[in-house]
């Protein structure tokens, strides 16, 4: 397992309304590995990040990172705690009563064990790089707009995360965002020890191979 970064075992998943998402999925992402799905919403893909992230449960089967499941009943996971997770949902995950500089920064500071002053410092530089530098101290917005989401982008880059889990942005980027957003995810895909699942449209492309979500079944790469 040590070679897998991510791995579904025999996973159901129900929806709210108790249609069947997944059932008995098996998937698994190499460590390393780049993935990109594309389609719009209702092909399960926020549902298979959701659960890679360990915010859906399954009613069956496991999910594991870097080796370990994740257990709802058990919280901090060691890959979590130290950082390692990259979870870039579509409103950003900002605390909405910390400025765009706090959500990057505050993680760093028990993820990576960084000074107030270092977190800092490398949050801006992430802002700057997600072109949000004159934005660094606004709130995100409700609800939650392009700015949430690349801040968001930002702090997994920030915190040096090993697996990027990222869903697609809410509405269009303009020409600008998509830039920043293209430039964070290149330099993450150009670190061999970096993974990625990537849900967006067809500026992501080439970041990953195709990631297919069919019938309630996963494959990529040609490997289900």
């Amino acid at each position: 397992m040590a070679d897998k970064v991510l791995a579904l075992e025999g996973v159901t998943l129900e929806a709210p309304d108790g249609r069947t998402v997944f059932e008995g999925l098996d998937w698994s992402l190499e460590r390393g590995a780049r993935v990109h799905a594309a389609g719009g919403l209702g092909n399960g893909a926020t549902a298979l990040l959701r659960l890679c992230a360990g915010l859906a449960e399954p009613s069956a089967g496991r999910v594991l990172l870097d080796g370990t499941p994740l257990d709802p009943e058990a919280p901090g996971h060691p890959f979590v705690r130290n950082g390692n997770l990259g979870w870039v949902p579509t409103d950003g995950g900002l605390a909405v009563n910390l400025s765009l500089l706090d959500n990057i920064a505050l993680p760093l500071r028990f993820t990576r064990n960084m000074s107030r002053e270092d977190a800092a410092g490398l949050a801006t530089l992430w802002l700057e790089r997600a072109g949000l530098a004159q934005a660094a101290q606004a709130k995100p917005r409700v609800p939650a707009d392009r700015t949430s989401w690349l801040a968001s982008l930002a702090r997994a880059g920030a915190k040096g995360s090993l697996l990027w889990l990222v869903d697609r942005p809410p509405g269009g980027l303009d020409s600008a965002s998509r830039r920043a957003a293209r430039a964070i995810l290149d330099l993450a895909a150009g670190d061999p020890a970096v993974s990625l699942v990537l849900v967006g449209g067809d500026w992501m492309a080439g970041l990953g191979d195709e990631l297919t979500i069919e019938d309630g079944r996963v494959s990529s790469g040609g490997i289900a």
